[in-house]
C-alpha cells in the first residue's frame, strides 16, 4: 500500500475526469465519417482520455488490468492516419506517453516498473506513428530486452515505414533521428529479433545511414561466421536478399559495388561453412545452412547474374558438392567469379597491388566445435 499512497498523492494534483470510451468513440466516429475539423471540447475530451487512462495503467495493480487499459487507448486510435482525429489523438499520445514513463521511474517495484513500461512501449508501438519516435528511442538502450523489442519496433514497424515514405508524411529530420539511434544500437545489439526489424526498416529507407547499418550488419555476420558462430540464426537470408536487390537496383555505381562485394563475402561464407563443416557441424546447422543458401538462391542471387537458375540447387538436391557452383558465383585464386566481373568488384589487393580474385576463406573449423549426438 506505499508505494499505491506515493502515487495518489503525485496524480490527484491533477484532477482526473470520468471520460469513457464511448465518449472518444463519440467524437472518432463522428469526425472520421465527415472528416470533419475537432471542436476545443474534442481535444479537451482526448487529452482527459489519455491522462485519466494512462494514470490509472499506473495505479493498477494487476497485470491484467494494466493490458486492458492499453488496449482500449489503442483501439481508439483512429483508422485514418491523415485524420484531424488521428492526428489529435498522436497528439495528445506523445504528451501523455513522455509524462507516463518520466513518473514510471518513481515506481519502487522493479517488476511492476518493467510491466508498466513495457505496456507502454507496446501501446507506442501499436499507434504506428513517428511522431512517437522520441518516446521510443531512449528506451532502445533499456536492459531489459522486451521493453528494448518493442521500443524498437515502436519506431521501425510498417506504419512508421509507410508514413516516413510518403511524399505528403515524410518527415527527414525524423527518419535521420531513428536511423541515427539505430545504427548506434547495432554495437551493443545480440538480439536476432531486433536485429531483424532494424534490417527491415534500414532496407526501406533510401538514405545513406541506412546503407551503413546494413553494411555494419554484415560486417557482424561476416566475423561470426569466420569464427564459426550461427547464433544470428536465419537473420542472414533477409540481410542478404537486401544487400543484394540494392546491388541489382542502386543508381549509384558505387553503391552497387559496394553492396554486391559485401553480399560475395558474406554469402561465400555461408557456402564455405556448409562445404567444410560437414564433418563438424550439427545436423540442425547443416540444415539452416541449406536453407540460407537456398532461400537467397531463389530469392535473389539468379537475378543477380541474370539467369533463369543457378547449379545451386541442383548440386544440394544431388548432394555432389558445391565446389564448382562456389568458384563460378564467387571466384578462385586464378580468375573473378560471376559476381565479381558483372559488378566489378574484387576482394581487395595483394601485396604487389593486384586484385584478390577470391573471397576470404574461414579456415578450419576450431577443435572446440564438435558435431553433437543426434
Amino acid at each position: 500500500m506505499k508505494q499505491i499512497t506515493v502515487f495518489l498523492v503525485f496524480f490527484l494534483v491533477f484532477p482526473l475526469h470520468a471520460v469513457t470510451t464511448s465518449d472518444i468513440e463519440e467524437i472518432r466516429l463522428r469526425t472520421e465519417n465527415n472528416r470533419s475539423e475537432l471542436q476545443t471540447a474534442d481535444h479537451t475530451l482526448i487529452e482527459e482520455f489519455w491522462e485519466t487512462s494512462l494514470n490509472t495503467m499506473l495505479l493498477s495493480e494487476t497485470a491484467q488490468d494494466i493490458v486492458d487499459i492499453r488496449r482500449r487507448l489503442e483501439e481508439q486510435m483512429g483508422d485514418e492516419p491523415l485524420s484531424f482525429y488521428t492526428s489529435a489523438y498522436i497528439l495528445a499520445a506523445k504528451r501523455n506517453l513522455q509524462t507516463s514513463l518520466e513518473n514510471v521511474a518513481r515506481i519502487e517495484d522493479a517488476q511492476k516498473q518493467q510491466l508498466v513500461k513495457q505496456n507502454l512501449m507496446v501501446l507506442t508501438a501499436q499507434l504506428k506513428n513517428p511522431s512517437l519516435a522520441d518516446t521510443a528511442l531512449p528506451l532502445l538502450n533499456d536492459k531489459n530486452p522486451v521493453v528494448r523489442y518493442w521500443a524498437v519496433k515502436a519506431v521501425t514497424n510498417s506504419g512508421v515505414i509507410q508514413l516516413l515514405s510518403s511524399e505528403i508524411t515524410a518527415d527527414e529530420k525524423i527518419e535521420e533521428k531513428i536511423l541515427n539511434a539505430l545504427k548506434q544500437r547495432l554495437e551493443f545489439e545480440q538480439q536476432v529479433e531486433i536485429q531483424t526489424m532494424i534490417i527491415n526498416f534500414a532496407v526501406a529507407m533510401d538514405h545513406p545511414t541506412a546503407r551503413e547499418i546494413l553494411l555494419t550488419i554484415a560486417d557482424q555476420c561476416i566475423d561470426a561466421y569466420k569464427n564459426w558462430s550461427f547464433e544470428h540464426g536465419g537473420m542472414d537470408a533477409e540481410l542478404l536478399i537486401a544487400m543484394g536487390n540494392i546491388a541489382m537496383m542502386a543508381p549509384d555505381a558505387e553503391v552497387k559495388r559496394t553492396f554486391a562485394r559485401k553480399f560475395a563475402e558474406l554469402y561465400s561464407l555461408v557456402f564455405q561453412c556448409y562445404m567444410s563443416g560437414q564433418d563438424v557441424l550439427s545436423d540442425a546447422q547443416i540444415e539452416q545452412l541449406i536453407n540460407v543458401i537456398l532461400e537467397v538462391d531463389k530469392a535473389v542471387l539468379g537475378k543477380m547474374l541474370s539467369v533463369p537458375q543457378t547449379g545451386v540447387f541442383r548440386a544440394i538436391q544431388r548432394k555432389v558438392g558445391l565446389d564448382r557452383e562456389y568458384e563460378t558465383i564467387f571466384g578462385d585464386r586464378l580468375r573473378s567469379g560471376d559476381l565479381g566481373t558483372l559488378y566489378k568488384f574484387d576482394y581487395g589487393k595483394d601485396a604487389s597491388g593486384k586484385p584478390i580474385t577470391e573471397p576470404p576463406a574461414i579456415g578450419e573449423p576450431p577443435a572446440s566445435l564438435k558435431r553433437s549426438e543426434e
